[in-house]
């Protein structure tokens, strides 16, 4: 076992953060924590340890954001969005062109399920008006 860096995370159960060790073993990348109420947990955090090395050199710090989108109130992981403790900038947006699957991935961050209904647009033509009021809002 190669430990890579400590960080922090919380429990999947009670969300209490935890900290957390990620370490290289068998060509894999691990991620470890340990709940005093819940147990330890150990999970996969990257399939191939070469492919994390290289997603590693294109990682940077970045300085904050000019205009945050939330408050602090209780800190990281609590405030739920772009808030000033974010030291970068959006690094993936999603935009859903459907929402239709079997909405019980455990590991969705575009948390389809949340809509309560089916989005589905017949044509991809149909869905621009989406993607456009997207672009030009103050969120884009």
């Amino acid at each position: 076992m190669q430990v890579i860096k400590e960080t922090k995370t919380i429990c999947p159960e009670c969300l209490k953060v935890l900290d957390a060790t990620i370490f290289e073993e068998d060509n894999k990348v691990y991620i470890e924590k340990e709940c005093t109420e819940h147990g330890k947990y150990r999970e996969i955090y990257w399939s191939d340890y070469e492919q994390y090395q290289r997603a590693e050199t294109l990682r940077a710090e970045g300085t904050g954001l000019d205009n945050p989108r939330t408050e602090t109130k209780l800190g990281c992981p609590y405030d739920c969005g772009i808030c000033p403790e974010h030291k970068s900038h959006t690094g993936l947006a999603i935009i859903d062109i459907t929402n239709r699957c079997n909405l019980t991935c455990p590991v969705c961050f575009a948390n389809a399920a949340a809509a309560g209904y089916v989005y589905e647009p017949t044509s991809f033509c149909e869905g621009l008006p989406r993607i456009r009021r997207s672009r030009s809002s103050e969120w884009a």
